[in-house]
């Protein structure tokens, strides 16, 4: 599980309640912002059915769906209950789909680009502040959690979604610039889901049996993980 990874390093109690939160609150909030663009991009667009049902909201309630919460827990990514879209509304049909579709994952991108310039500005602050407290303790730890955990999240969001399987982003992208009622279409809504229950299950035995390349989102993980390590260590040299 993607929870107890984090949790298996060191530290104390009050460093893990600090992950956790940290952990939780940024990941809830990056699930939140990819489905709130969705919905205000498609109302730029003349569709104003998310509006209509108040899930332009910043409430996480209007957005919580269990089972994306646990698979955020489970690999590092979820989702949300999708926002209510009625592509009829459209100004323009292609347009809309393509600027909806692309929404998502364009606000976690830009979400983890302004983590990463953070991380990378205030690097000093996490290995080079002094700790007298356990309040300064907890909030230097669940600061660092928003930071890294938050870059990961984000782009393991934009990796997830750009997938070209239904009803992913990246199918919806792909197929809008089909035409209608296509081949690719009929195929990836009869068999979407259970490719994406089979990529998720490889993931999960690939790190069991000791084949970490069938785990996708585990690798890429991984390199996530150096990434952010190298942004800490460029930003202590300045």
């Amino acid at each position: 599980m993607f929870i107890i990874r984090l949790l298996s390093g060191p530290g104390n109690f009050i460093d893990k309640l600090a992950l956790i939160l940290g952990f939780l609150l940024i990941g809830v909030f990056s699930i939140i912002i990819h489905e709130l663009s969705h919905g205000y991009v498609a109302f730029l667009n003349g569709d104003m059915t998310a509006k209509i049902a108040g899930r332009l909201s910043w409430n996480p309630k209007v957005h919580f769906e269990i089972k994306g919460i646990i698979l955020l827990l489970l690999v590092g990514f979820g989702w949300a209950k999708p926002v209510p879209i009625n592509t009829m509304n459209f100004k323009n049909y292609k347009k809309g789909m393509l600027t909806v579709s692309l929404a998502g994952v364009t606000a976690n991108f830009l979400l983890a680009a302004i983590l990463a310039l953070v991380l990378f500005i205030s690097a000093k602050i996490f290995y080079l502040t002094s700790i007298n407290n356990v309040f300064q303790q907890f909030f230097l730890v669940f600061l660092y959690t928003l930071l890294t955990v938050g870059i990961k999240i984000n782009l393991m969001l934009v990796l997830f979604n750009l997938l070209p399987v239904y009803p992913l982003d990246g199918y919806n992208v792909l197929n809008t610039l089909f035409p209608r009622n296509n081949l690719f279409q009929q195929f990836m809504i009869k068999y979407g889901m259970i490719i994406l229950l089979i990529i998720i299950g490889l993931g999960f035995l690939g790190r069991i049996i000791g084949v970490p390349w069938l785990d996708i989102f585990g690798s890429f993980s991984d390199l996530l993980t150096d990434m952010v390590e190298k942004i800490v260590s460029e930003g202590l040299k300045i």
